[in-house]
């Protein structure tokens, strides 16, 4: 009887082995699934802005009627044309967001088609160390919600998310630091 029993104990630990290792396998299977999907999505993605914060020297751009120039003095950011002190983190952290756009749509452009680029409903300028580059918005394409956008290094033009063009809806107040008791007492 002893005999017959340890038959079965081993039989039964083999079935447990074989399904612990085919669960393991599949597991397996699905975290290569997972990050060939994962890779294959961000191949999908085309970048349209592509720098670090540390690199800029200069970004403008218009919202509402006014055009918002930034420039580096030294190491810090400051308005051009203006006194108002900005919190660096926090224009850092929009540099960080507007250095790494991209678009999952390049669009066919269809002969005769404008998309607004004939009056742009922004241009966003960057200059970095390497040089200057060029963000321009065309019309908002309603049915889908997303924004026609070409770049000033290629004709291509690419559709982007509505909240791409909501990085650059900021003006030079949103970035201001905010005054501390020290601020106030010190004038």
């Amino acid at each position: 009887m002893q005999r017959k029993q340890v038959v079965q104990f081993l039989t039964l630990l083999l079935f447990i082995l074989v399904m612990v290792g085919a669960y393991m396998g599949i597991r397996s299977y699905q975290a290569r699934q997972e990050k060939e999907k994962n890779k294959q999505e961000a191949e999908a993605l085309i970048p349209l802005t592509s720098f670090q914060p540390d690199s800029v020297t200069a970004i403008s751009y218009d919202l509402d009627g006014t055009k918002y120039i930034f420039e580096k003095d030294g190491e810090k950011w400051k308005v051009a044309d203006n006194e108002i002190i900005l919190d660096q983190d926090a224009f850092t952290d929009f540099l960080q967001k507007a250095g790494s756009i991209t678009s999952e749509t390049k669009v066919e452009a269809e002969e005769g088609e404008d998309y607004g680029f004939s009056n742009p409903s922004r241009t966003v300028t960057v200059t970095t160390q390497k040089g200057t580059s060029s963000l321009i918005f065309g019309m908002k394409n309603e049915m889908l919600g997303q924004y026609y956008v070409k770049t000033s290094e290629s004709s291509n033009i690419y559709l982007v998310e509505e909240s791409v063009y909501a990085v650059f809806d900021k003006s030079a107040e949103d970035f201001e630091q905010e005054k501390t008791q020290t601020d106030s007492d010190d004038k």
